[in-house]
């Protein structure tokens, strides 16, 4: 899937900047050999394989366990997964980041440059974000939307990504939404970054770990409005039909 002369770059990568191990928890889904009423079948699972595997085979200290999503529900639970293809990564620092679907086109760059990322046992930030994320007393989540082919995504991804590595306190994920069109529909995505703020607070446009961290304030607060967004979005058009052909897998909620 990856072709050979990105992989060599990736070895390459891996090789030089990797600090310590990092650890990726895969949830797939098998194909049933039934058909099986009201069962969601996971289209791009097998995609989502290989892509991992492929990476993780080139450098022994990116460490990948792979789960049966069904069969180890406990174990997805735990980790905050409830929808398929699925990834945890943890670095030395044991502070997990999820990605949700496919990372393809700008985000696998950057799903390359977490990895890399979460080998670090710290993570810089600027002066004054670091000073407020250690104010931070209660749990705040980061949900970042985002498509394959969004410029702006990345950015944000990779933001929230490095403030859940600098603090206990803030959980992120990256979910590529076109996969999950019923999710999309049910949180009204119509462009992206789409981020969501404690599971309630949402607004769309790229945004640094200031503007990110401003929200987790105003959403602690309640005083609601929109961080310091730049306002550059990429269009997600008219909502998607439910259940198309090719999708990732929900859990009912």
């Amino acid at each position: 899937m990856i072709p050979l002369r990105e992989q060599e770059y990736i070895k390459q990568a891996f090789a030089q900047n990797l600090e310590g191990k990092v650890k990726i928890d895969f949830f797939t889904q098998r194909a049933s050999k039934l058909v099986v009423p009201g069962r969601e079948e996971c289209a791009t699972c097998e995609e989502a394989a290989v892509l991992i595997e492929e990476i993780a085979a080139l450098n022994v200290n990116v460490v990948l366990t792979t789960h049966e999503f069904r069969d180890e529900a406990e174990e997805a639970q735990k980790l905050g997964v409830d929808k398929v293809p699925a990834f945890v990564l943890r670095g030395p620092a044991n502070r997990p980041v999820r990605f949700f679907g496919v990372p393809g086109g700008n985000e696998f760059p950057n799903f390359i440059e977490t990895i890399l990322q979460l080998s670090k046992t710290s993570i810089a930030l600027p002066d004054e974000v670091a000073k407020k994320v250690k104010k931070l007393k209660d749990k705040a989540t980061i949900d970042v939307y985002v498509t394959p082919t969004c410029p702006h995504c990345p950015g944000v991804v990779r933001a929230a990504f490095r403030l859940a590595q600098a603090s206990a306190h803030i959980e992120a994920s990256a979910t590529e939404i076109g996969e999950f069109p019923r999710l999309a529909q049910q949180l009204g995505v119509r462009a992206v970054p789409f981020i969501v703020i404690n599971g309630r607070d949402a607004f769309a446009g790229g945004v640094d770990e200031a503007g990110l961290v401003e929200a987790i304030q105003q959403s602690f607060t309640g005083s609601g409005g929109t961080p310091s967004a730049t306002g550059d979005t990429s269009d997600m058009g008219a909502p998607p039909a439910a259940q198309p052909p090719h999708s990732g897998l929900i859990l009912p909620r």
